[in-house]
């Protein structure tokens, strides 16, 4: 399919923005070229104006491709950058060189993960000012929002800054950087533009920042979605757009009720959501059904459930969601009861309880079904691992099923050309081979 086109304009609705060229097709991917008739940037090779790997996965991602592995080369001078090969340890050494020398003078600290993208921004900044000259969206017009900040969120953000000074220390001593692009607008900036890097299981391994990305406003229901390949980032149209009409993303999780969006998008991009799903229609009903007393104790739950995963404390996580998970008063379409039934799934899978795991996993697909209207990265990436368990326990013609519904979804979301699309299709074709030959999966 070709890339379809939008452009940068000026939406009343949200000030900047970008919009459809012409007719945009389901599953498109999307250029982006300037009003005035400039080049169009290529999004299926568009890559970070930097980036940084996330915090907890500084041991198992490589910090050039972002690709995970357990054997990666350690940086020798900070012994924190890794890298899956000399190739990619070598193409990183420009930017890395300066960042080694920080991460050396603060060992054994590892700053946030913000501190560490708005350095490697200053680094590139003060070696080439002219670095983001052909984006479409320059880091100077990007809004700090410093004003809409709460005193609270603005003593945060000064507390970020002393880290980030003492990180950047000697590096720091005179930067070239414009006078309005100071070490704080710049971490402000960052805190509302970047972007979080995701792997094909949907976990948040790194955070980029995409300047011309930035032009993306909100939806509650969006009409596009980004994928990644390795760290660099595909915007993909999940629904038919028509000219003229906005392209949108979603800031925040679709799971989640519209009190609890409107609050995160107010709090972290100073913004009160009027999209349509907002202010006219009712989908907290579907997504909070159930005994509210109930619902309520189990999404206080979440976050304790939520730390016992991080720590991989599954034995403890899976008893906890069973507990939990015993009562009828709630049904799992629930968007706090479906949240419970992934973690109950991901503990299991864990704990090599596949059977557990499956069980989990199809009690999540027909709420995936209902609060996923459009094709979403998260419900094809749900029917994949769903039928990666039922192929591996034998259950072929069901894995088959999955496996065709994970395809539907994520030629559209991912394209053919992703990684995870080819795995899905070589299930396909694993499930086709054994049922024409009576074969089946059993301890794959």
């Amino acid at each position: 399919m070709m890339a379809a086109r939008a452009e940068r304009f000026i939406s009343v609705r949200a000030g900047n923005g970008l919009r459809a060229v012409g007719e945009i097709k389901a599953g498109a991917v999307i250029q982006i070229k300037e009003n005035e008739g400039g080049d169009a940037i290529d999004l299926q090779s568009c890559a970070p104006f930097t980036f940084c790997v996330a915090r907890n996965f500084l041991q198992s991602a490589c910090h050039n491709c972002v690709r995970t592995g357990e054997k990666l080369l350690r940086c020798s001078q900070c012994k924190i950058a890794r890298y899956c090969s000399v190739r990619c340890q070598k193409e990183s050494w420009a930017e890395h060189k300066t960042e080694c020398r920080c991460l050396k003078r603060v060992h054994p600290r590892i700053p946030p993960d913000s501190v560490r993208l708005t350095a490697r921004i200053i680094f590139r900044l003060v070696s080439d000012p002219q670095a983001d000259a052909a984006e479409l969206y320059s880091l100077s017009e990007h809004q700090s929002h410093l004003e809409d900040m709460s005193d609270d969120q603005r003593a945060g953000l000064s507390d970020l800054c002393r880290v980030l000074d003492m990180y950047l220390g000697e590096e720091n001593a005179n930067p070239a950087l414009p006078t309005h692009l100071t070490p704080i607008n710049l971490l402000a900036r960052v805190t509302c533009n970047c972007f979080s890097i995701s792997n094909g299981e949907l976990q948040d391994i790194g955070v980029g920042l995409y300047p011309s990305m930035s032009l993306l406003n909100h939806d509650c229901r969006p009409n596009c979605v980004m994928v990644f390949l390795g760290k660099r980032l595909q915007l993909r149209a999940v629904r038919n757009i028509q000219p003229t009409e906005e392209l949108t993303i979603s800031y925040t999780e679709v799971l989640v009720p519209r009190v609890e969006r409107r609050t995160q998008l107010q709090q972290q991009y100073h913004f009160q959501c009027q999209c349509q799903r907002c202010t006219t229609e009712n989908t907290d009903a579907e997504m909070l059904v159930g005994d509210e007393g109930v619902w309520l104790s189990l999404k206080d739950r979440l976050q304790d459930l939520e730390k016992l995963q991080t720590d991989q404390k599954w034995e403890e996580l899976l008893k906890e969601c069973e507990t939990l998970l015993a009562g009828d008063a709630v049904p799992d379409a629930n968007v706090y009861r479906l949240r419970l039934l992934d973690l109950a799934m991901d503990a299991s899978i864990s704990l090599d309880q596949y059977q557990k795991a499956l069980e989990f996993g199809i009690r999540t697909l027909e709420p995936y079904r209902l609060h996923y209207p459009d094709p979403h990265p998260c419900r094809g990436v749900e029917l994949l691992r769903v039928g990666k368990l039922q192929h591996y326990l034998g259950k072929v013609e069901e894995a088959q099923s999955s496996f065709r519904q994970a395809y539907d979804v994520m030629k559209v979301t991912h394209g053919a050309e992703h990684p995870l699309v080819a795995v899905v299709q070589r299930k396909l074709e694993e499930c086709r081979a054994e049922l024409m030959g009576g074969g089946s999966s059993e301890n794959r």
